[in-house]
């Protein structure tokens, strides 16, 4: 059941017709690679602490939709879509902001097409009598804005608790096909037989972090915020998706709501494609 299920996702996503850049005529993402945590796990009970406080477990996630002590057991299955090589080549030649195929796939990739990916995927899991939840999807997710920048269900900690990389200096995640990626996690009350973590550190795929080599996505970064002692998340917040990117992206033929993200860390950067301490021999 699992190597079925993981086969269709990955086909729902990849193959699937409207996987087309409007500006490229190619993918708006690669192959995802498909990876699954137990939702017992107690790595999920940290990122109360690690995330915030408000940060859900996988059990409060489902029980939100479904009702009270409706989940016994099940999994969370995450799914890492790579971005295609022509928008990330466009985005490495950029300096103050994302390129316009970049500030496509912001818009039409990431909002538009993977949200209903991901609703069918959902569809798809509840046909074969189980229950899903796409967090990213529901009413009750929110991004919460104090002193610093947090949510109630963060994706990247979802990549790293089902073993499919690590954080980096940016706050980007660096998987085995590197930082310039999509993720996206649904919980259900499937059991399916989860992923090692094989990582002993959570930025060991850092090549700044784990070695104090690098930095690359320090000069990357046209805001400044990115340093060495890490990531600036409201300043970061400001640029992407302030009124300057919300302009450009509805020049470009974006969604002028969503603006034209950034990406800049992520391109023209060793993390990009891969990772990178495979290349120093680790």
């Amino acid at each position: 059941m699992k190597e079925q299920l993981i086969q269709h996702i990955k086909d729902h996503i990849y193959n699937h017709s409207e996987n087309v850049h409007p500006s490229t005529g190619k993918r708006y993402y690669d192959e995802p690679d498909i990876f699954i945590a137990d939702a017992s796990d107690p790595i999920f009970d940290t990122f109360k602490d690690v995330v915030s406080p408000e940060h859900m477990v996988p059990k409060e996630v489902f029980e939100l939709t479904y009702g009270a002590n409706t989940f016994k057991s099940g999994s969370v299955i995450v799914t890492i879509s790579p971005i295609e090589e022509d928008i990330r080549t466009s985005n490495r030649t950029c300096k103050d902001t994302a390129s316009k195929e970049w500030a496509l796939n912001r818009g039409h990739g990431d909002e538009m097409f993977y949200k209903n990916r991901l609703s069918e995927i959902v569809g798809h899991i509840h046909g074969m009598g189980y229950g899903a939840v796409a967090p990213w999807l529901s009413d009750k997710f929110r991004v919460i804005r104090t002193n610093t920048l947090t949510s109630n269900w963060s994706e990247r900690h979802m990549a790293y608790a089902a073993g499919a990389g690590t954080f980096g200096l940016s706050d980007g995640f660096i998987t085995e096909k590197g930082t310039c990626i999509r993720i996206i996690s649904i919980v259900t009350d499937m059991v399916l037989e989860a992923d090692i973590r094989k990582e002993q550190s959570h930025t060991a795929n850092c090549l700044f972090m784990s070695k104090g080599l690098c930095g690359v996505c320090i000069k990357r970064c046209p805001v400044n915020a990115i340093d060495k002692n890490g990531h600036d998340k409201m300043k970061c917040l400001t640029f992407v998706y302030g009124e300057e990117s919300k302009k450009f992206a509805a020049e470009v033929g974006g969604i002028e709501k969503t603006g034209s993200g950034c990406g800049l860390c992520q391109t023209k950067v060793p993390c990009e494609f891969r990772n990178p301490t495979k290349r120093t021999g680790s």
